[in-house]
């Protein structure tokens, strides 16, 4: 169809171009240097003088993951805290300061680690190494800021779970789906934790995992190895490590049956999703799921897409696949159905196209396809210094090693065609699912 041809056109065209530009200036294995000092900081540094600019990338190895019941949500706050002062930097002050160099700065807290995002111009380099080195051991915690915080926090939960329909039901069925392992809540926490974290509680869980040798240093852009390391070494080297933190040890038992969330609650349309357990991202299974993923449930010509949205018109979109995470977690389908939609109905429907691909497989049209997304996305990924970092550390803390970066285009490349109804047929079973429904007030 032409649609599809077009589509699949576009795509190969993007990668062409893509490839073309960083065959320009590649970006090799070979010219990333690796340090370490003694105090266990791990640093992985890319030399790029195209630009004036350098992106410092700080990843702790500490998320949700790490977390217990009554400091659920403890990852996320620290994160909010870390831009509130130290004893040699007020609050306020690292963002005044970056941004009075022109750099920008910004954080993210994910399952697995949490990273710390800078962007500024080359000359400000020894100034924004001491201000990061300054908030791995220093912060304060004032208890006004840390209560002040402590509501922003709650709001941010109830503005982004509690009051959004979708996210309420993801979280209940994520919950129902996990039971023993720490991936049973999600990064923001539950409400109650929110509400009693302890400062002594927070500030030994930093003290804890916000260490130099729970940290991983990722500096791509314009400087010199060599001068940079200086500085890495005199801000970074006077922080003590710490004991290591101690290892998740929680396996996830099977699932031994079908299990279903039904939420009623007021809301203009219904909402559905699907999860099945799936594979840690270092598994080879992995691979097979997340290329699955593109012809199931990625744009308007995917299967679910069409099935759903176009054909039979019960939703207004279909999205999902598998994450990438240090353990075992989820393949999510969730669709968006219309208003008064038969939810039994969408289950149906999604139950017969993952079927289709047991039985059938996907066709090598699909097959191609996918693979193209996957190297395009990934070589987009690769154009900025910050997409570089953020890739580079990544790696480094979900397969536990950055060189595997390297080698993912070719892992996918590796999956067979032959063997997606094998894998898909493993996990996409009644024993393995959990499906949730939220129906709006009043529906039966």
């Amino acid at each position: 169809m032409p649609r599809k041809t077009g589509l699949s056109f576009f795509l190969i065209l993007i990668f062409l171009l893509v490839i073309t530009t960083m065959s320009e200036g590649a970006f090799k294995k070979e010219d990333i240097k690796v340090f370490k000092l003694d105090n266990g900081l791990k640093v992985i540094l890319y030399e790029d003088h195209k630009i004036p600019n350098i992106s410092y990338y700080t990843f702790f190895k500490v998320g949700s993951r790490n977390e217990r019941p009554g400091l659920t949500g403890v990852s996320h706050f620290i994160e909010h805290m870390m831009f509130n002062g130290t004893q040699k930097f007020g609050p306020g002050e690292f963002d005044r300061i970056m941004e009075f160099y022109g750099g920008a700065n910004n954080a993210y807290t994910g399952d697995d680690f949490t990273a710390y995002t800078d962007w500024f111009p080359s000359q400000a380099l020894e100034k924004m190494v001491e201000l990061e080195a300054d908030r791995m051991q220093g912060l304060i915690f004032d208890p006004q800021v840390f209560e002040s915080e402590r509501g922003v926090v709650a709001s941010e939960r109830r503005m982004s779970v509690e009051n959004n329909n979708e996210a309420i039901l993801y979280e209940n069925v994520r919950a129902t789906a996990i039971m023993a392992h720490p991936y049973h809540w999600d990064v923001i926490g539950w409400m109650s934790d929110i509400l009693s974290w302890r400062r002594d509680e927070v500030i030994q869980y930093y003290r804890t995992y916000y260490a130099p040798n729970n940290a991983i240093l990722v500096v791509v852009g314009d400087f010199e190895t060599a001068r940079l390391m200086e500085l890495i070494k005199k801000y970074y080297s006077p922080i003590p490590a710490q004991t290591p933190p101690p290892p998740i040890t929680t396996v996830e038992p099977p699932q031994l049956g079908r299990k279903e969330v039904v939420i009623k609650k007021e809301a203009q349309t219904p909402s559905f999703m699907v999860v099945y357990h799936g594979p840690k991202c270092t598994d080879p299974d992995f691979f097979v799921l997340s290329l699955l993923e593109k012809p199931l449930l990625q744009g308007e010509s995917s299967r679910l897409y069409r099935r759903l949205v176009r054909e039979e018109q019960i939703a207004i979109n279909v999205y999902g696949g598998i994450e990438e995470k240090i353990d075992p977690f989820l393949f999510s389908i969730i669709v968006k159905p219309r208003p008064g939609a038969d939810l039994d109905r969408i289950e149906k429907i999604v139950d017969e196209e993952l079927n289709k691909i047991i039985e059938q497989g996907i066709t090598e049209q699909e097959y191609q396809k996918a693979l193209n997304i996957v190297r395009s996305d990934f070589y987009f990924g690769l154009q900025t210094n910050s997409g570089k970092a953020n890739l580079i550390g990544a790696a480094e803390v979900l397969s536990g090693n950055y060189e595997n970066l390297f080698d993912i285009v070719d892992r996918y490349s590796s999956v067979k065609r032959e063997e997606i109804p094998a894998v898909a047929k493993k996990y996409f079973h009644e024993l393995n699912k959990t499906v949730g429904k939220l129906i709006p007030q009043g529906g039966k």
